[in-house]
């Protein structure tokens, strides 16, 4: 995103534009946030700048900023501080203080904000409900993919992989995967590999194990362009999510971003978010969320029918082509921007 606020502006960065910054955790969010205040500090004081863009989990960065100027903040917010860590990853209880100032964050921010960029409607309502932002401030921008890496090519035709690849949170649905890859063992030619690790990994080996699977592959995590290569030789892709948060229903996966984009038939979680993009049986096939029978169902359905998957995998393409292409997204951001300066702030 912040390459398309480059592209209208003069534009200086300040921080990191690396995601390691988001994975490293809490302590590593904030010590980010605070150097990146500390360089912004003289251009604080010189006033030379005409709008603020605050990047991906900006609200701590937000919090810091904007007592201090009245131009325009515009905050990319496609992740809730208080749903991520409080709703879906519990790792504190609703009434703790840590939670009721997540809380408070993601509040005080959305109401500083002259224009928040969300990633799906689902969370706009979301933020509307819980928190009182207005609709007007938001505007979804998908996701999206760089084409560069992810592109059609010439699949495996011998491929009998069901491919997932997540970082094992709850909300992706890793036992899910697993537990119907138990009803499908009877069906030698499908094998699934599952790529990443995470905090439910241990859980999900032990299962696995436990129960025998050898038609589960938990492969080690695989360089970023790597994955058009696992993508190419998978027979069918699980976009996720699959599991049964909230949060689940609110995210469409950037995995399937990255999966029709290569024009592969994907199955996705059958929730709104996903919706407001795919279409079942024209571009995806859906599936009942934390289902396993379901999902297995759905695996068995495009795995023994070329024709299908063939369809679906051309539909998945064109979804891309007319609604998720960088430079469409680009503009949505650029056009969003330019009217927001334009009205004033």
């Amino acid at each position: 995103m912040s390459s398309a606020i480059q592209g209208i502006s003069q534009t200086t960065v300040v921080g990191s534009q690396s995601s390691n910054v988001y994975k490293g955790g809490i302590r590593s969010i904030l010590g980010q946030s605070l150097r990146s205040f500390l360089r912004f500090i003289p251009r604080l004081i010189k006033r030379d700048f005409d709008f603020v863009f605050i990047g991906f989990f900006g609200q701590l960065l937000s919090q810091m900023i904007t007592p201090f100027t009245r131009k325009p903040i515009i905050l990319d917010m496609f992740i809730s501080a208080y749903d991520t860590l409080v709703e879906d990853r519990q790792m504190t209880n609703k009434k703790s203080l840590l939670a009721k100032y997540l809380y408070w964050l993601d509040k005080y921010s959305g109401r500083k904000a002259t224009l928040i960029f969300v990633d799906t409607l689902a969370h706009a309502e979301y933020f509307h409900e819980t928190f009182g932002i207005p609709f007007s401030k938001m505007k979804r921008v998908f996701v999206g993919c760089d084409e560069g890496l992810f592109h059609p090519l010439l699949e495996d035709p011998e491929s009998g992989t069901v491919l997932y690849y997540c970082s094992y949170l709850p909300l992706h649905g890793v036992d899910v995967a697993v537990r119907a890859a138990e009803l499908l063992q009877a069906d030698p030619a499908i094998k699934f590999k599952i790529i990443g690790e995470g905090i439910e990994y241990e859980k999900i080996r032990k299962f696995v194990q436990d129960k025998h699977l050898t038609n589960v592959e938990l492969a080690a995590p695989v360089a970023f362009e790597q994955l058009p290569h696992e993508i190419q030789n998978a027979r069918i892709c699980l976009g996720g999510h699959f599991g049964a948060s909230a949060k689940a229903c609110r995210v469409i996966p950037g995995k399937a971003f990255q999966m029709i984009a290569m024009g592969k038939p994907v199955i996705v979680g059958d929730n709104a978010a996903n919706r407001e993009l795919l279409t079942h049986k024209v571009d995806s096939w859906f599936c009942e969320m934390n289902n396993p029978v379901a999902l297995a169902d759905a695996i068995s359905t495009l795995f023994h029918d070329k024709a299908l998957r063939d369809q679906i995998g051309s539909g998945a393409l064109e979804t891309y082509l007319e609604k998720a292409t960088s430079s469409q997204l680009r503009s949505v951001v650029q056009e969003s921007v330019l009217d927001t300066l334009k009205s004033g702030g």
